[in-house]
């Protein structure tokens, strides 16, 4: 189905400046122009950008108290504990941190809680269980900026709390030593996209600069590149924008996972099919669903234990088990759909709805933000799916549609949460099944009051004639790469192209040759649907791309859509 397709106007006075500048081409100049850039300095920075542009760490909000508070614990001999999420981002900062702290020798460990019998975020039982163990002082990773009661109780027992996280603040913020949020009200730090690694990555580039200062490296000190491996997997599985800060990140971080120091990435790669160099779309869909799979079924342990191992033959069995997690997350994850799926066609309430909202007491918990996305894609709604526990609260994970802040949506319905969080297109909360149904129509009021319908859009950077789509140009839009959220690959449109064959591969993908000025072109349209015989002239939307086979390497367009 043909969807609406949306042209960038051009901006032919600064294209043509910034193509006599940078000695770059139009088309690529008019797509730095549709990223946001305004003159030349600022395209310099996006072409240009090094680990020196990134800002100083102590920008960000508290990070003097927080490092402060660390090297207090260093100093004393405190054991300090990690607290980090289950999913890719709280295991890469749980990784990050701790291998960090135990580096130079602080007395360290981690904690990941179990998502089916703990849940998300802090929880006062594993608070008091790590007291018991001589914790003083917790940081947290990618989480605890709703744990503001946990962080009350955690005091009164002499536990202390830095916390670091990157999601939506909610109106009473903990009462921790330190609160490490690129969002919270006052915080200078410009980048406000990063994930929370990178939250934890800015503390320990802070902590560095204080240990260094006060001699502590007496030989040599750690070298902070050798953690961007873990910030451009936690940023990019975490779907977080590949814009400003977190673009030099993921960006020098992916250089490093091209031929990997650590283990765990290596073994990782291995069981994943790859090697040599990989992208962003390798790290998510390929590498960021492996790591996630042991905390979205149970525990994040063996997640954190391949990034932190330091032993290769442990690594690979680590790699092979999270492989064969993931298998199962994905059978799991088809079930799941399909009975989805079932329940929107079979209900005419539903089918006709702005919003969907499911639920069930049979779903994993673990699973239901993968399905959720895959029904917000399928029916171009926002969805949200929820999986009753044997106690009456169902833990909810909802996945939004351009147009729509899904966290704002949610926000209308607080009072019927027990607890929530998020930002614009995914959230997750909590609900006591006798709310589900009051939470149905509030969220529907709240999409209609947001627009209601949110139209299937192609956002296209430019019109362009075949001729100019050589190896030059994809050579140069590369260097526009990691692409991602807020980062989108380059989409054109060609018009007036002769269909010259077309064929079915796989009985899913379309293969097309079209022709243009005198000369072919190969194109593929992955999982087409839709009649395959096309004919004459059409208008083609598409990506361009480097293609290699048995050794040859050409240049294909990926097809988007065609008229």
């Amino acid at each position: 189905m043909k969807k609406s397709w949306v042209v960038h106007k051009e901006n032919p006075k600064l294209r043509d400046k910034l193509s006599k500048a940078l000695g770059i081409s139009p088309i690529t100049s008019q797509v730095l122009i549709n990223r946001g850039i305004e003159n030349e300095a600022e395209a310099e920075l996006y072409l240009k950008s090094t680990l020196f542009d990134l800002p100083s760490p102590f920008l960000l909000k508290d990070m003097d108290k927080a490092v402060n508070r660390i090297m207090q614990a260093i100093e004393r001999g405190e054991k300090i504990a990690v607290y980090g999420d289950y999913d890719v981002d709280g295991v890469t900062s749980t990784a990050l941190l701790y291998h960090f702290l135990k580096g130079f020798g602080a007395l360290a460990m981690y904690y990941n809680p179990d998502r089916l019998t703990e849940g998300y975020g802090v929880n006062f039982g594993a608070v008091e269980r790590l007291k018991q163990q001589g914790v003083s002082l917790i940081i947290s990773g990618d989480c605890g900026i709703t744990a503001w009661r946990e962080i009350e109780e955690a005091k009164k027992i002499g536990v202390d709390f830095i916390v670091t996280d990157h999601h939506t603040p909610p109106e009473v913020l903990p009462d921790a030593v330190a609160v490490l949020n690129p969002h919270q009200p006052g915080c200078a730090y410009p980048g406000k996209e990063i994930a929370g690694v990178g939250v934890v990555f800015n503390l320990v580039m802070g902590l560095r600069r204080v240990l260094r200062d006060g001699g502590f490296f007496k030989r040599k000190e750690p070298n902070l590149g050798d953690y961007l491996d873990l910030v451009a997997l936690g940023t990019v599985a975490d779907c977080a924008s590949l814009t400003n800060v977190n673009r030099v990140l993921v960006r020098e971080g992916i250089k490093r996972m091209h031929r990997p120091k650590r283990a765990g990435i290596r073994a990782l790669k291995e069981v994943s099919g790859l090697s040599g160099e990989i992208d962003a779309g390798d790290i998510g869909f390929r590498l960021g669903p492996r790591v996630n799979a042991s905390g979205r079924l149970n525990s994040a342990r063996e997640a954190v234990e391949l990034l932190i191992s330091e032993d290769m033959g442990q690594s690979r069995e680590l790699a092979k088990t999270l492989n064969s997690e993931n298998q199962k997350r994905q059978a799991i994850e088809a079930d799941i759909f399909s009975e989805a799926i079932t329940m929107v066609e079979s209900s005419p309430e539903l089918s006709g709805a702005l919003s969907i909202v499911l639920e069930s007491q049979k779903w994993h918990p673990g699973v239901i933000g993968i399905v959720a996305s895959k029904i917000a894609g399928w029916c171009n709604k926002p969805a949200v799916l929820i999986a009753v526990g044997e106690d009456g609260v169902g833990k909810g994970s909802g996945r939004g549609v351009e147009g729509l802040n899904l966290y704002d949506a949610l926000a209308e319905c607080k009072e019927l949460f027990v607890d929530f969080g998020g930002h614009e297109l995914a959230a997750g909360l909590s609900i006591r099944e006798e709310n589900i149904d009051a939470f149905k129509t509030r969220f529907e009021e709240a999409v209609a009051k947001a627009g209601g319908h949110f139209p299937r859009k192609i956002h296209i950077d430019g019109e362009v004639d075949m001729a100019e789509v050589d190896e030059s140009l994809l050579k140069e839009l590369d260097t526009l790469s990691p692409y991602g959220i807020g980062n989108p690959e380059p989409v054109f449109v060609a018009k007036c192209l002769t269909v010259v064959s077309s064929r079915v591969l796989k009985e899913k993908h379309l293969s097309i040759t079209v022709s243009s000025g005198g000369r072919t072109y190969n194109a593929i349209w992955f999982n087409f649907k839709g009649s395959p015989d096309l004919q004459g002239e059409i208008d083609v939307v598409f990506t361009p791309e480097f293609n290699v086979w048995n050794g040859k390497k050409e240049v294909r367009i990926r097809v988007l859509d065609i008229d």
